[in-house]
Parts: C-alpha cells; structure tokens; sequence
C-alpha cells in the first residue's frame, strides 16, 4: 500500500528530470526574450533610466527632416535704423482703437506735453492707414486688428512727440512704442497695412517709413498685394 501513497525511485527521477528540463527551458527563453529586438521597453512599462534611454534612442532610426520653420519677421528694435524708445517717452494707457492710425489713450502720469489725465485722441505720425469710415476701404479693418494687437485696450504703451503735438483736429500727434520696445509706426508700415505720408514739421522718421513702404510694397504685403 505504500507505493499508492508515495512515489517509488523511478517515478522520483523521472520527474527530477522533468524539472530539470523545465528549467534549462526556462532560462532559455529569458535569455531570447532579452536578446530578441522586439524586447525592447515601451513607455507603458514604467519610468526609463538613463541607461534605457540611451539604448532605446540607439536603436532608433533618426527622424525624418523636415523643412525649416518661416523666419519670423525681425521685431522692430532688431531692425537698422528703427529708433528706439527715447528717453523722453512717456506712458499711456490705451482706451480704444479707433483704426490703423487713430486711438483714444490716458496718460499714465501728467506732464509737460499732456496735462490732463482726461482720455485724449492720438493721430500716429506720418502714417495713413485705410479709412474705416463711412463706408471701410480695402484692408481698413486689416489694419485697425493689427494697431488692435500691437496695442489692445488696457495696455500700456509710450509716445513722444515730433515737433508739433497737435493736428488741426485737436488730436495729439505722437511717435509710438508698444511696452516691450516696437515702435509702433514703422511696424504698420512695415506689414503693408500703412502709407507713409510727410506733413511738416513731423518728419524726423519719414525717410525711414518711405524706405520701409518701398520694401513692403515689392514683397507685396498687406495692402500693397490684396488692394490693387
């Protein structure tokens, strides 16, 4: 009755064989497992090493090329001969956009050349945009979206005058600056969305704006290339 309940010699070594084959397999298979190239890691089986990372970026292929973003245009304090910001430039705050060329702004801090904090309106200097009004011309609302960005209600922009601050409108003539340093005038001419016009005694930049106005013109921007 013994051999019912335990297992005789024979038995023993077949099945001692039978593990150790089972193991010889095994390891077999984890050898092949690592060396097979489709063992490598995915991202789902958790955080990578370094050591992962170099292996899994050297059996990578190198990734395709592709073309070469557009060179964003040069921002306007990059640009020879573009003025800086000058000194004596004083902060405003803008309330509204009328057009390209004409908003409504708040001085920051009264002074020698404006001295109320009443809103006042602001023509840009020798530049003319398309008018909005009565009925908008080619590229009027073009221009105004793009005065809009440069300088949006709320912000803080900087303005100095030419010689003469005031038109025969009773509006404030003034050279502008957005706060991080564009100067606002060439960039509308700049885009194609502005002429450059000369009206003395405002014309310390004109010669600047007329040249930017010959470029904007042949490369077809703005209004030059959708106006006719």
């Amino acid at each position: 009755m013994r051999d019912d309940f335990e297992t005789s010699p024979g038995r023993r070594r077949r099945r001692g064989f039978i593990t150790w084959a089972a193991v010889v397999i095994g390891v077999a298979l984890f050898v092949l497992a690592i060396a097979w190239p489709g063992g490598s890691r995915d991202a789902d089986d958790g955080p990578w090493s370094l050591e992962d990372w170099d292996l899994h970026q050297r059996r990578m292929p190198p990734p395709p090329v592709s073309a070469s973003p557009a060179a964003e245009p040069l921002a306007e304090g990059g640009s020879a001969g573009v003025p800086a910001r000058p000194a004596g430039a004083f902060a405003l705050t803008v309330r509204y956009v009328f057009d390209g060329d004409t908003i409504e702004a708040q001085v920051v801090q009264p002074n020698d050349i404006v001295t109320t904090t009443a809103p006042i309106r602001i023509r840009l200097i020798g530049v003319d945009t398309p008018e909005g009004t009565p009925t908008p011309e080619c590229w009027a609302y073009e221009a105004r979206t793009h005065l809009t960005k440069l300088l949006p209600e709320g912000s803080t922009f900087w303005a100095a005058p030419d010689v003469d601050s005031w038109d025969d409108y009773d509006r404030r003539l003034f050279n502008v600056w957005t706060d991080d340093g564009r100067f606002v005038n060439h960039e509308l001419v700049a885009a194609g969305d502005a002429e450059a016009i000369r009206i003395s005694p405002n014309v310390a930049h004109f010669e600047l704006l007329a040249a930017t106005q010959a470029d904007a013109q042949a490369a077809g921007a703005g209004r030059w290339g959708a106006c006719g």
